[in-house]
């Protein structure tokens, strides 16, 4: 067992240098411009089936903290989540400006060319449902798993992500900056999202089981999100290029 703190500083290092949005080749190929528009807009609707329910995934992560009945840590770590569930669902909810992350990802896929019943009613891949079932999973199964699964292993990273993402999809494939909120509002709320898992995770993580739990969690999400984008490269770009 190492230290809480080094703990979870060797999560986020480790999802930095493992996470397939970061390193996965599909998604260097989308950055650099080499994909075509149709190619894209089919990946980034795939997503949707992860990225319309957030709220829920977000709102897992209170539900879990905490057994039959609460303790008084139990009500500081659910207050603390509070802020997550509010910025997914949509700040406008509360007096803000910003309305639900989902509904941003809507019109990201309309600028994109899908209308709104394309969107809700997308043919999912078989690998894009394993990632969305492991990643609810994970929520489900307790405050570590649901931190670790979540925060640690896509949250921590998603800002550089969705910079790349959304450069990309302006300078390359057309879409309108007015269009972008989806990724430009992910890149300024991600680090206070990874901040208070990491607080939370030094509370709990101070055995060696706990720890293993954590590492295992992670892991678990980073495979669940390689498994979906190797099916997006197989289905649009792999078997595009033999039907050509």
């Amino acid at each position: 067992m190492v230290p809480p703190a080094e703990f979870a500083r060797n999560l986020l290092k480790e999802a930095e240098d493992t996470h397939p949005w970061l390193h996965h080749p599909l998604f260097h190929m989308i950055w650099k411009g080499q994909l075509s528009r149709d190619q894209v807009r089919n990946i980034i609707r795939q997503q949707g089936a992860f990225f319309l329910d957030t709220l829920r995934h977000a709102a897992w992560k209170i539900v879990s903290a905490g057994g039959v009945m609460p303790t008084w840590e139990d009500l500081q770590r659910q207050r603390s989540l509070i802020p997550l569930v509010v910025e997914e669902g949509g700040e406008d909810t509360v007096g803000g400006m910003q309305t639900g992350h989902s509904i941003l990802f809507v019109r990201l896929c309309e600028a994109l060319g899908w209308t709104r019943y394309e969107v809700f009613n997308t043919d999912y891949l078989p690998t894009t449902i394993i990632e969305r079932n492991e990643l609810f999973t994970l929520q489900r199964a307790g405050t570590i798993e649901a931190l670790c699964g979540g925060n640690i292993a896509t949250e921590s990273i998603n800002a550089i992500h969705v910079v790349r993402m959304a450069e990309a999809l302006e300078n390359h494939y057309g879409v309108p900056k007015s269009a972008l909120d989806f990724y430009y509002v992910h890149a300024h709320v991600e680090e206070d999202h990874c901040e208070r898992a990491v607080r939370i995770l030094t509370e709990l993580c101070v055995t060696e089981s706990a720890q293993k739990t954590g590492l295992l969690a992670m892991r678990r999400a980073i495979t669940a999100r390689r498994i979906c984008v190797d099916g997006l490269m197989e289905a649009f770009i792999t078997n595009g290029q033999k039907r050509r």
